[in-house]
C-alpha cells in the first residue's frame, strides 16, 4: 500500500473515532464494581447505537466479570471505588474532564460522603463543582444525575440528598447543557433487597439503574446524532 493510502487510511480512522459520542460514567463503587454498565450497552445495542458511542474515563476494569448479551461492551468508566464526592469534585474532575472531554456523562455519587460524615450542603456543593468543571472543558456537556440508591443502613442522609437533587437539577439546568435526572432511589422500587451487601446493587438493583439510566442516554446519544447531521 502506498504511503499516502496508508495515510488516508489512517486520517478516516481518526476522524472516525473523534465522530463517536464520548460518554462518562462517573461515580464511586456503584459505578465501578457493578454491571448495570453492561446492561446499558445492551440497550443501546438494541437501538444501533453502540458504533456511535465510546465510553470514556481513565479506568477500564471490571471487577465483577460483567457480561453483556450483544458481546464485549466497551468499559471505559471514572468509578472509584470509596471515593467520595466531595473529594472527587474538589481534586480530581478537572483533570478527569480534561482529559476525556465528554459529551454526555452520568454520575451517582455521595454514597461515601454520607458513610464518612460529610453534610448534605456539602455534597450538594460538590455537584455544582462537578458541573462546572465539565462545561469548561464542554460548554454543551448533557448530565444524567442518578438519584442515590438506598444504604441498607443509615439511609436517612441519602433520602436528603435525593430530596435535593430535583431543584439542584432545575438550577443547573439550561438549554445547552440539559441536565436530567434518573431516579434510582427507593422511592422509585429500588429496595434493600436489590443490595448484595448492604451497599451496592445485585443483580436485580443492576437492573433498576439500567433501567433508569439507559433511555436517558440513549435519547441523548440520538439527540446528539442529530444536532451533527
Amino acid at each position: 500500500m502506498h504511503l499516502s493510502s496508508l495515510s488516508a487510511l489512517m486520517g478516516f480512522a481518526l476522524a472516525a473515532s473523534a465522530q463517536k459520542i464520548k460518554f462518562l460514567p462517573l461515580g464511586d463503587s456503584i459505578t465501578e464494581i457493578t454491571c448495570w454498565r453492561a446492561l446499558v450497552w445492551d440497550q443501546l445495542a438494541a437501538e444501533g447505537l453502540t458504533d456511535d458511542i465510546d465510553f470514556v474515563g481513565s479506568m477500564t476494569n471490571n471487577p465483577q466479570g460483567c457480561t453483556s448479551a450483544t458481546g464485549n461492551f466497551d468499559t471505559g468508566h471514572e468509578g472509584h471505588s470509596g471515593w467520595q464526592s466531595v473529594n472527587i469534585a474538589n481534586q480530581y474532575i478537572t483533570g478527569w474532564a480534561a482529559d476525556s472531554a465528554p459529551d454526555i456523562v452520568n454520575f451517582m455519587l455521595g454514597t461515601n460522603d454520607v458513610v464518612g460524615g460529610r453534610t448534605l450542603e456539602q455534597i450538594i456543593a460538590s455537584y455544582d463543582t462537578i458541573v462546572e468543571a465539565l462545561r469548561v472543558v464542554n460548554p454543551k456537556v448533557k448530565i444524567i444525575i442518578d438519584k442515590v440508591i438506598p444504604l441498607s443502613f443509615s439511609n436517612a442522609p441519602i433520602k436528603a440528598i435525593n430530596a435535593a437533587i430535583p431543584a439542584w437539577a432545575e438550577r443547573q439546568n439550561t438549554a445547552d447543557s440539559p441536565v436530567v435526572i434518573a431516579d434510582c432511589s427507593d422511592e422509585n422500587g429500588f429496595t434493600t433487597g436489590m443490595l448484595r451487601d448492604g451497599v451496592h446493587p445485585n443483580a436485580a438493583g443492576d437492573e433498576i439503574i439500567a433501567s433508569e439510566v439507559g433511555p436517558l442516554l440513549i435519547q441523548f446519544v440520538k439527540d446528539l446524532i442529530a444536532e451533527r447531521g
